[in-house]
């Protein structure tokens, strides 16, 4: 098989599990809460093991060529590894429909946007504060109804 054919292939099937990913982890295992689920622990997990591969054909098995490519995948997965355990472990909120606890209080809602490209939800205050909204955090989309509404009421819509 060429390198363009399961390029395409490794490409396809990760839009796919990204795009499922998403869809199931919207809503929160409880309600008013906002953290990643399981799969951002996960994805850490294979970050350390990619890491770590590296390092492991050097010295278990003798493989000493490649030096610099070893070297890059090393800190590359490394610095996903930290960031990938950063954002499970410390990243999480609640909510209710008096406001939501990240940052920013829900009064003075101007917008919410989708950024495709990041794949998450900005919610934009008059004071310009954004929360973004990963779509990979469990229970966005409840935070997305309860923002919804407030914009709608604040603006007097029905």
């Amino acid at each position: 098989m060429s390198a363009i054919i399961s390029g395409i292939i490794g490409g396809i099937v990760a839009t796919l599990t990204t795009t499922v990913i998403a869809r199931n982890v919207g809503k929160a295992a409880a309600p008013g809460q906002l953290k990643y689920a399981t799969f951002m622990w996960c994805l850490a997990i294979a970050c350390v093991v990619f890491a770590l591969l590296p390092v492991a054909s050097t010295y278990v098995a003798g493989h000493n060529k490649e030096f610099w490519a070893k070297l890059f995948l090393f800190l590359g997965f490394g610095f996903a590894a930290v960031y990938c355990f950063g954002e499970a472990a410390w990243v999480q909120g609640s909510f209710d429909h008096v406001g939501i606890r990240f940052t920013t209080p829900w009064t003075g809602l101007v917008s919410i946007d989708f950024s495709g490209s990041a794949s998450w939800y900005v919610l934009t205050f008059k004071s310009g504060k954004k929360i973004r909204l990963s779509t990979y955090l469990s229970g966005h989309q409840a935070a997305l109804e309860v923002a919804q509404a407030q914009l709608t009421a604040e603006n007097g819509l029905p």
